[in-house]
């Protein structure tokens, strides 16, 4: 969230700034316009579709904001979509509303937002400093909960649509070549071979013959497999990882793939594709299924997150700055971050394989987003929240209202800015140079 101090009324008006022509203006309009129509013409309509639909989750962010400021009774001065030179404003009451010309998200500007603001005496009592406890934390939470929300929204368009997703089983989609036989060869598995079951368990997650195999090296594993229409038992016995290799290859298949464990990692050499049906659900099971994903994609996201913030999390993410070509399969894709390059990529190629998969995408981003922002750090939305906490914890009955001094904070804000800012330029760098392959297959 953009939030800039508002100027205070004791100090000199600074000069007025110079307004673009109306000419300009509408030369800049013009300019987006024609751009659009031009990429749309040219074959690029998927990109900008990409590009108006991140703009409007950033906007969206910062409306959740505006919206519970003035709600909470706050002055809020300004909300902008874009930066830049102003191409058009209007006021509506105390808030001036417009369009500037570089469309990369949009801001609001609250009164007060931080002790080290100077406050005009009319506007203290609707400052945000000098707001309820509760109130703040509304506000400040707000962009995040409207991220939250839009992907609740989009996993029930999602849905109701197609219906819930079921796994039933995998099926062989190639045999993996090494230099001695797979034990899939071994155990005749061909490719069209559809699994349903794994030592007696059906199919019902995405992975499970992995998770399966990774942990049954040299043990037998009963795999139920249908061919033609007719059903039969077959044996596998996962070897480990890194006692084979690829033919020509002097590295493991351990090695090669990032794959690492203690007792060592059990494959059987094929790579499948799993089986999917769809259930129809009643409007209440929608809103649960919508809720089980955001709740999962949430998990995921934290614990990806939380590994950038270990020293084995920044070492990982040095070494595919410096081997990107390693950053998109193993431990590489684990410790990769992604930067809004990559999500525009990804929804690009969302674009040709359906819609609820586009959506979907922007249940991860959005959920994303939303974990991000909440992280206890300044300038981060929940870097204002900790303080509200902070300061409420410290506010003792009949006292006045605590306030703390967030300049001690500042050295430990830098810091986490300037690892922010390398996680940022390492996606952008690696998104640009080694974009994530298609995960759509097309």
């Amino acid at each position: 969230m953009t939030l800039a101090p508002e100027r205070p009324s004791t100090e000199a008006p600074a000069p007025p700034r110079p307004e673009p022509s109306l000419g300009l203006r509408l030369a800049m309009v013009g300019g987006l316009l024609l751009t659009a129509l031009l990429a749309c013409i040219a074959g690029y309509g998927a990109v900008v579709l990409v590009v108006a639909t991140l703009v409007l989750v950033v906007v969206a962010h910062e409306l959740g904001h505006f919206a519970t400021a003035k709600w909470c009774g706050m002055k809020a001065t300004e909300f902008f979509v874009g930066f830049g030179p102003r191409i058009f404003s209007f006021r509506r009451g105390e808030t001036e509303y417009g369009l500037k010309a570089l469309l990369f998200g949009g801001y609001v500007r609250i009164v007060g937002f931080t002790s080290l603001e100077q406050v005009a005496t009319e506007d203290e009592p609707r400052s945000y400093m000098n707001q309820s406890f509760w109130k703040r934390v509304v506000v400040s939470s707000a962009g995040s909960a409207v991220h939250l929300l839009l992907a609740i929204l989009m996993g029930i368009a999602i849905f109701w649509s197609i219906g819930e997703p079921k796994i039933t089983g995998t099926t062989v989609a190639q045999l993996s070549v090494w230099s001695q036989p797979t034990p899939a060869q071994r155990a005749g598995l061909e490719v069209g071979d559809l699994i349903t079951a794994v030592n007696g368990t059906p199919f019902t997650a995405d992975g499970q013959l992995e998770q399966v195999t990774r942990f049954h090296v040299g043990d037998p594993v009963t795999l139920q497999v249908e061919r033609d229409g007719v059903r039969r038992g077959v044996v596998v016995t996962p070897v480990d990882a890194r006692t084979v290799t690829a033919p020509g290859s002097q590295q493991s298949i351990a090695e090669v793939d990032g794959l690492t464990a203690a007792t060592g990692y059990g494959l059987i050499g094929v790579e499948t594709v799993d089986q999917t049906s769809y259930v129809k659900l009643s409007p209440l099971g929608v809103v649960r299924a919508s809720f089980d994903q955001v709740g999962a994609v949430a998990t995921q996201e934290f614990s990806g997150i939380a590994r950038f913030f270990t020293p084995s999390g920044v070492s990982h993410i040095a070494a595919n700055d410096l081997h990107p070509s390693q950053s998109t399969s193993g431990t590489g894709a684990q410790y990769r971050p992604t930067s809004v390059l990559g999500f525009g990529q990804v929804l690009t190629d969302a674009t040709h394989s359906g819609w609820q998969n586009y959506l979907y995408i922007l249940v991860v981003l959005n959920v994303g987003f939303g974990i991000v922002n909440m992280l206890p750090m300044i300038p981060l939305d929940g870097g204002h929240v900790a303080i509200a906490i902070y300061e409420r914890l410290r506010t003792r009955r009949g006292q006045p209202h605590y306030r703390a001094d967030i300049t001690k904070l500042l050295p430990v804000v830098y810091v986490f800015v300037a690892f922010l800012g390398f996680l940022v330029l390492s996606a952008l760098y690696l998104d640009a140079i080694h974009p994530i392959a298609n995960p759509f297959g097309h």
